[in-house]
């Protein structure tokens, strides 16, 4: 297989910062600054016109300049404003720099100027092959190469995690985040706008990079759909990807497009494809960092039948509870694990999952109940809890849970040392050790769910449908026929009646609609289905006709469509 078309994105070899300054605060000597402290291996050039040198280094007026005295650029970073960026691009193509991250805002986002300008920077790019990420993001961390081409000022540790977001701010809260849990990433890449690399892009480097071994996603709207399914399902395939998607509700979707400029579709319909994909979704900004550390933990679940071990019921049953809402099985423990656990373990144990070890357990209760369960096929993972009691100590049973899971491990452990002052010390230790621990027991539960989902999904991606009957071939030209017809009409989107036509095209049953001209025709048609009915606008410039009360179901007569 070839090289990656963002090889050079992800591991450049030299860099040049458009924008550099000896100015503290500004986006171009903050990056410039990140670079130089993080000891990226290679050159960094600056690049600015004001400037002879910056923090010591060369200066160059332009990135011709530049080349003459540098071997090469792998990376433009680009931190200059938003009407000088086309023209650098220009230059950068014409120089042989054929990848850059654009920070500068100012484009799509804004307003009609920004759009044009947005169009421009896309022209230049393409004419002069160079493909970038942005504008109007953050940039890209590259842990492994002590890369971080961004203006965040906390450094993200390096692990097996890559995050891909549609926001900054949220780059920045997850990498501040990460250091005191223990969470390491394999890259951060803030999008912006995507208006040349997208998620899809993204994806499908990292599903061949060999640093990373999970996806988390936050989403606004995709641009380009069908490079994001078909990486999304590849992607998929390999490794676990989760997706938080903000814009679920109509006020949301409107301030998602006016952050990034990005369309939003239909909730509905982009979370079924998500599942069929392959991806899980979480809801919550809390979940995706639930996810995060389920996730760095490398092991992955077979299945949805967990086991829980606890030492208060109160806490096993609020598990339980949240088992039950997440669909997740709670199988009872096998003879030979009830035979062990009955010699070691206090005789009014609960003899069922969850595992009750009872209040006054000590930490070799722990290890004893979670070394079995671990070796038990009826569960596909565990999760441990600690309820802090007199006669339990918190460390020497989080000590007691380490040793007792082995190191070639495949099976998911959580834990979920419940207080705050008293266990502390004891999360701490867990998290140290790599074993993901959590606040609460729902919220260990969900992130045993993301697990259980992704091995379901999964399965789930695999599956195809079966081929047309020789009786039963689609009709594509007629599909196709209606899909052009609305973009000759300049229209991205089609109607009700058009969309069940493509449907129906392809055999998919659909609800027979009848277009009504007039209060006549309606109640004729009305008596022709049959009561109840229900009255839709049917109009090309209106795609939400619930938003504006353009539908009313449930007409029972003559009257109520006269009303409707």
């Amino acid at each position: 297989m070839g090289p990656d078309k963002l090889e050079l994105l992800f591991n450049p070899k030299s860099i040049a910062v458009f924008g550099a300054s000896e100015l503290g605060q500004s986006v171009g000597s903050m990056v410039f600054a990140n670079l130089l402290e993080g000891s990226f291996s290679g050159p960094v050039v600056p690049i600015n016109p004001k400037y002879k040198k910056v923090s010591g280094i060369t200066c160059y007026p332009s990135a011709r300049s530049a080349l003459k005295k540098n071997r090469s650029i792998d990376l433009a970073v680009i931190a200059t404003p938003a009407e000088t960026v086309p023209e650098i691009i220009r230059q950068c193509g014409k120089s042989g720099i054929h990848h850059a991250i654009i920070l500068s805002a100012g484009f799509g986002e804004t307003d009609k100027a920004g759009k044009a300008l947005d169009a421009a920077l896309a022209k230049a790019a393409r004419k002069n092959k160079v493909r970038f990420i942005g504008p109007n993001c953050v940039g890209l961390v590259r842990p492994n190469i002590s890369m971080n081409a961004t203006f965040l000022k906390s450094a993200t540790p390096k692990g097996n995690i890559a995050l891909v977001s549609q926001s900054g701010a949220l780059c920045s809260a997850i990498s501040d985040w990460a250091e005191p849990h223990n969470l390491g990433f394999s890259a951060l890449v803030s999008l912006g706008n995507s208006t040349d690399t997208g998620f899809g892009d993204v994806l499908k480097f990292l599903t061949n990079d060999s640093k990373t071994d999970a996806i988390l996603l936050y989403v606004e709207g995709i641009r380009y759909s069908r490079s994001f399914i078909s990486s999304l399902r590849m992607a998929a395939r390999e490794k676990p990807i989760i997706v938080l998607k903000a814009g679920r509700h109509n006020i949301s979707s409107k301030a998602a497009h006016t952050h990034t400029g990005a369309l939003i579709g239909s909730d509905a319909v982009f979370d079924a494809a998500l599942e069929r994909a392959g991806a899980v979704r979480v809801d919550t900004f809390g979940q995706l960092f639930a996810a995060a550390e389920i996730l760095s933990a490398s092991t992955r679940s077979k299945g949805s039948r967990l086991c829980i071990i606890t030492n208060g019921g109160g806490a096993g049953v609020l598990a339980a509870d949240r088992a039950g809402d997440l669909n997740l099985v709670l199988p009872s423990p096998s003879q030979t694990t009830l035979t062990k656990l009955n010699k070691t373990l206090s005789p009014y144990w609960s003899r069922d999952n969850p595992i009750d070890i009872l209040g006054d357990a000590k930490a070799e209760s722990y290890g004893i109940a979670l070394s079995a369960s671990i070796a038990d096929e009826n569960f596909d993972g565990v999760l441990v809890m600690l309820t802090p009691q007199a006669m339990t100590n918190a460390e020497t049973a989080a000590q007691a849970v380490i040793d007792a899971i082995p190191k070639n491990n495949k099976k998911p452990v959580l834990t979920c040392w419940m207080g705050e002052t008293s266990v502390a010390k004891a999360r701490k230790l867990l998290s140290e050790n790599g074993v993901p621990d959590f606040l609460t027991p729902e919220r260990a539960v969900e992130a045993f769910s993301y697990l259980a989902k992704h091995h379901r999904n999964k399965n789930l991606a695999l599956e195809v449908p079966g081929p047309f009957s020789r009786d039963h071939q689609p009709d594509i030209k007629d599909a196709r026929g209606i899909i052009e017809k609305a973009l000759d009409d300049g229209r991205t989107m089609l109607s009700d009646i058009e969309s069940k036509l493509v449907l129906k095209a392809f055999d998919i049953p659909v609800n027979e609609p009848i277009i009504a001209n007039s209060l006549k025709s309606a109640q004729a048609v009305a008596a022709k289905i049959g009561y109840p009915v229900a009255v839709k606008i049917n109009s090309p410039q209106i795609s939400h006709k619930s938003d504006i009360g353009g539908v009313r179901i449930g007409v029972m007569n003559r009257d109520g469509v006269a009303a409707a």
